[in-house]
């Protein structure tokens, strides 16, 4: 794993040890918290199933007001009549019979099945009676449900410690149908709302005797779009929507093995843990989780410095096609803790010669421990980093430096994830914070702004005309300004729209000595559309009298393609005055392009295009065209009914009403904003 951090904070506890310590628990009283109303924002708290035992944090410890979803980690994967993982590098290398709240069961390959079964569902807590069918963890977690119907749980599958087999899960049809079966079974069972697959890693990355392969990047998204087959299923049967999530890596690498646009589109949000980024396997001390790139710790060696923190793994996943209302960012409620570090730079960016205590395993501190114990305290001088905007912890007595975070960068935090229009925070995990410090700042940061943005952009201001020809007219404008950010603008002129990215746009095509009036519109992610820019009329050149035609292109080529979009290019035209643009057509449609390259989109999957490319000049001369036939890929999925309140991507595929339309623009979708309503924002295939 790249990011070790799993390897400190989500270690699966021996089981071993239940006999030791369940005197611990006998005489406690359990009550319930009960939820106020939810953020809009997702705000995702971990529970792990160890945290009954030794540390004595309980399901009723969790204020649950504060949250609107619980991840219960971990359930983990059967195989060969047994889970676990037996590699003796790994932090528990033990493996166990597979089993429910009864005892041992005979599940085939790939099934979902409770990690701890004692804990998980079988403890008596106090309340439970002995006829009580799940007691345990889960039981009690169905017990906060009762009383806060707006809260929601979901199984987490894996983690660090149990993530060997999902190669082996992902890699056949088989075993993907088994394992998408047992996820339906699982959630109605024990009654949870859906689950979070923490596979760490595709193709590599994890511990050393995980299974993995190459294909893992494609088997992947596969796994995931069979479990939501089969969650729609479900959910359609029981009258109820069930979730799917992954834990995601932060790290260019998870980006570039895993599908992350594909995945985003089947998921209903991904949990990426932008944690973990440095700790004491390192020889340098860093930061557990900067939100910001500080060039001071490339220059000291820290590795990966430009690419491990926060903005650069969120900005990873917007890049890799994730839309941002489907990114939930991860927050830690822990340090990291190096031991032995020189004393320049208050310990900071230094060179350390070991790992420090902690407070339930070297290196690693709770933040409440850190509140009580450390933070300006017992020779523990508190600082704070302006440019990765995160604190660190020095004392120069024993030379102990600890990176964690606290309410000043969360504030950060929160500021960051309202600014990118994310879909809110996750953190790891609850026992961590006992004195709520970090998650009462999660909760007033994000409770009362989010929700759906119904804000528009402001109006592009000052449109005005920069260039013309006889055939074409060149606009630029002002940018607009937006509460979360502006995606693009849309042109018009008569019926005609033409959708762009930047501030400026070189609209083709036009008829010579001709006078247009154009207009500009922003838009924003989730649809909303500014109010039109001052109208600017512009009159066309003359016809230059030229009838020479360009060149036809030459060396047309296929140079990608997916279920709904083929890329072509080819080689430059010229002409005896100068080539203005191109025309990709196929069929009745023609897309024009100024470039050398395209990417024709809202294609049907597994079909057999025709696309011709034709050069054109100023003077409104078209080049023979030159062809080439292109079959899309086939479909890997079965394509979604549309639905209100989902985030939509460009090219995304629903149905609606018995027919198949592509998202034009990306938007959250609203009622009455059906496809056959909205033609700006959806097409008809």
């Amino acid at each position: 794993m790249e990011l070790r951090g799993a390897v400190v904070r989500k270690v699966n506890v021996v089981l071993l040890v239940v006999v030791l310590i369940l005197s611990l628990f006998s005489s406690l009283a359990y009550g319930v918290q009960k939820a106020e109303a939810a953020s809009s924002y997702k705000i995702i708290g971990y529970y792990p199933s160890w945290g009954a035992y030794g540390r004595n944090y309980n399901v009723t410890d969790m204020d649950v007001s504060k949250v609107t979803h619980i991840n219960y980690a971990f359930a983990d994967i059967c195989w060969n009549g047994i889970h676990g993982n037996s590699d003796p590098t790994g932090p528990n290398p033990v493996t166990w019979s597979c089993q429910d709240e009864v005892g041992t069961i005979n599940a085939p390959n790939g099934t979902i099945v409770l990690g701890d079964p004692w804990i998980d569902a079988q403890k008596s807590f106090p309340g439970d009676t002995w006829d009580k069918p799940i007691k345990g963890n889960i039981g009690q977690l169905i017990k906060l449900k009762q009383a806060n119907p707006s809260l929601k749980t979901i199984i987490s599958v894996g983690g660090w410690s149990w993530s060997n087999r999902f190669s082996d899960v992902a890699a056949t049809a088989t075993t993907r149908e088994t394992f998408a079966n047992s996820a339906v079974n699982f959630i109605r069972k024990y009654q949870f709302d859906g689950v979070d697959l923490d596979w760490e890693y595709p193709v590599g990355g994890g511990l050393a005797g995980n299974s993995a392969r190459a294909a893992d990047k494609q088997n992947y998204t596969l796994l995931l779009q069979k479990i939501r087959e089969k969650l729609n299923a479900a959910g359609t049967a029981d009258g109820k929507t069930y979730l799917l999530t992954i834990a995601s890596g932060a790290s260019p690498s998870f980006a570039q093995n895993t599908e992350l646009g594909n995945i985003a589109a089947v998921v209903d949000w991904i949990n990426i843990m932008t944690y973990d980024f440095n700790g004491g396997w390192q020889t340098v001390s860093a930061h557990n989780a900067p939100l910001y790139y500080d060039p001071a710790a490339a220059a000291a060696g820290v590795p990966n410095a430009a690419s491990f923190n926060v903005a650069a793994g969120v900005q990873g996943h917007l890049d890799a096609g994730v839309p941002a209302s489907k990114i939930v960012m991860g927050t830690p409620f822990y340090g990291h803790g190096w031991a032995n570090c020189a004393t320049g730079g208050n310990g900071q960016y230094q060179s350390c010669s070991g790992v420090s205590n902690g407070t339930w395993e070297a290196g690693s501190f709770d933040y409440s421990d850190l509140e009580a114990n450390y933070i300006n305290k017992n020779g523990y001088v508190r600082y704070w980093n302006n440019t990765a905007k995160v604190p660190y912890l020095y004392n120069s007595s024993n030379r102990t430096y600890i990176s964690y975070d606290d309410a000043e960068s969360f504030g950060n935090k929160t500021a960051f994830i309202k600014s990118k229009g994310l879909g809110g925070a996750m953190f790891w995990e609850f026992s961590g914070d006992r004195n709520k410090t970090l998650l009462n700042k999660l909760a007033s940061d994000l409770a009362s702004t989010g929700g759906a943005d119904t804000t528009p952009p402001t109006v592009p201001g000052n449109l005005q005309s920069t260039a013309k020809t006889s055939n074409s007219v060149t606009l630029s404008w002002n940018t607009s300004t937006d509460n979360v950010g502006v995606t693009g603008y849309t042109v018009t002129y008569g019926s005609t729209n033409v959708n762009v990215t930047g501030t400026s746009a070189t609209i083709s095509g036009l008829a010579a000595n001709t006078t247009y009036t154009f207009t500009v519109k922003a838009r924003d992610a989730a649809g909303n559309v500014s109010g039109p820019s001052n109208a600017l009329s512009v009159t066309t050149n003359p016809s230059t009298g030229d009838t020479t035609p360009p060149t036809a292109p030459t060396s047309l080529q296929v140079t990608g393609k997916t279920s709904s979009s083929v890329s072509l290019a080819w080689n430059a035209s010229t002409d005896n005055v100068g080539v203005t643009g191109y025309t990709v057509t196929y069929g009745s449609t023609n897309v024009s392009v100024t470039g050398t390259s395209a990417t024709i989109s809202g294609l049907a999957a597994s079909t057999s295009y025709t696309f011709t490319v034709t050069a054109r000049d100023a003077a409104g001369n078209v080049s023979n065209g030159t062809s080439i036939t292109a079959t899309t890929d086939a479909s890997g999925g079965t394509v979604s009914a549309w639905a209100p309140n989902v985030s939509y991507k460009v090219n995304d595929l629903v149905t609606y009403g018995g027919k198949t339309y592509y998202c034009i623009q990306a938007h959250t979708s609203l009622t009455g904003w059906e496809p056959p309503n909205v033609p700006a924002l959806w097409g008809l295939k």
